[in-house]
């Protein structure tokens, strides 16, 4: 009988480098659809970065995963060097650089807490949703700090952990939830209110290639994101099984975010919000109806994300200068 599946701890970049073979991270063809929340967000993203770093000569893009923001800024800056530890995100991305015919756009494997470059090198580092993964986060932030010349600039977009701790309530599915006798609880909010700031995530490793794991992926259904209904027994999972996985991450919130950066020497930290933009368009039911104006509305959010109060927001962009 096959022995049963060990825990075993994994760093990031090993789960984006298994993620990293979807079609969907493999499209070199982006689209923005209105009816996608995270397009919308993508878009602003793409604003907020290009304001910060416009004009810029040379821009590091720490943790660029497929080329986002790196394509889209390109031709705001003189030359952007993008670096994941990701090999197979690396590859992607330069695929998309060849489509794109982008000649100054470098993409490479690199890891933050150990950056190759010189002294002094930029004049700007932009991180998108990076920070969060760096298993040292002070070695990270003194690199970082190294290789910028005096007064460079720095972005940072991450996700506001305390707005999804205050939006946890909400109901989202079946799968997240279990129940005690006082009725129906998520188990991640208990968890999280014991240790805020941590996020233990297991995963169930099935071979993909076996009959049950054809059975329950395919490209199309994950593209569509459609659920694939199917019948198993708990026999059919033990045998594919091969190993259960976890990781940890230390989420960030408005206040962590900026003691951070503080707390290693970068100054004029300013945290704002942004990610609201989809959420009003819906609420009003004129998502649809705004579609032709996606880049519009999205730079107009970027302009007053200043304005925004991060507790509220769902996603918090920093910026600060060495």
């Amino acid at each position: 009988m096959k022995d049963r599946p060990i825990y075993r701890k994994v760093e990031q970049w090993e789960i984006y480098d298994r993620m990293a073979g979807s079609s969907i991270y493999a499209d070199t063809d982006k689209k923005f659809l209105p009816s996608e929340r995270y397009d919308w967000t993508l878009l602003t993203e793409i604003e907020l970065f290009r304001n910060a770093v416009k004009g810029c000569e040379k821009v590091l893009d720490i943790g660029c995963g497929t080329g986002h923001p790196s394509l889209y800024i390109a031709e705001d800056v003189g030359s952007i060097i993008g670096i994941d530890k990701s090999e197979r995100m690396i590859e992607i991305a330069k695929n998309r650089l060849r489509k794109s015919g982008g000649n100054n756009v470098v993409f490479e494997v690199g890891d933050a807490a150990s950056l190759k470059f010189s002294d002094k090198s930029f004049d700007a580092i932009i991180l998108c949703g990076s920070l969060a993964t760096f298993s040292d986060k002070t070695k990270s932030l003194q690199e970082i700090k190294r290789v910028l010349e005096d007064n460079g600039k720095v972005a940072c977009i991450e996700a506001n952990w305390q707005y999804q701790l205050t939006h946890e309530r909400r109901f989202h599915g079946e799968g997240n939830f279990g129940f005690t006798e006082k009725g129906l609880i998520r188990y991640r909010y208990v968890r999280r209110l014991v240790h805020p700031h941590k996020e233990i995530d297991y995963r169930c490793i099935i071979d993909q290639n076996s009959v049950l794991g054809k059975k329950l992926l395919s490209d199309q259904h994950f593209l569509k994101r459609k659920t694939l209904k199917t019948e198993m027994s708990i026999e059919e999972v033990e045998p594919y099984c091969n190993d259960i996985e976890y990781d940890e991450q230390e989420k960030i919130d408005p206040e962590t975010i900026a003691r951070l950066f503080a707390e290693n020497g970068f100054k004029d930290v300013v945290v704002s919000g942004y990610g609201v933009m989809y959420d009003l368009l819906n609420s009003a039911g004129l998502v649809n109806k705004m579609a032709p104006y996606m880049k519009e509305l999205s730079k107009a959010e970027a302009a007053i994300s200043r304005f925004l109060h991060p507790l509220k927001t769902e996603m918090l962009f920093l910026t600060c200068k060495v």
